[in-house]
């Protein structure tokens, strides 16, 4: 996938780093299958080599927290899982 993320999904992005709020990512990895990330909180977003990367913090099955990153261009969907303001959603 080359598309980039539209420019107001990067700045809920951001707000959501700012805010240290968790989010529910729908990510489509390099296999083409779609994958659902619950509870995750982003802690950066930067380009790399003109890709642009979210870093985010998750704990595995195992309760281990984990740093995970996600081509920006590959996100389905996102969404806060709270009812705070601004409301934090992308689905296209």
């Amino acid at each position: 996938m080359t598309a980039q993320l539209p420019c107001g999904a990067h700045d809920l992005l951001e707000s959501a780093i700012v805010q240290r709020r968790r989010l529910d990512v729908v990510y489509v990895k390099n296999n083409g299958h779609t994958q659902h990330y619950a509870h995750v909180l982003p802690v950066d977003i930067a380009s790399e080599k003109g890709v642009e990367w979210l870093t985010v913090m998750a704990a595995d099955k195992s309760g281990q927290i984990r740093r995970l990153r996600f081509n920006t261009a590959q996100l389905i969907s996102f969404q806060a899982d709270d009812q705070l303001q601004p409301i934090i959603a992308y689905n296209p």
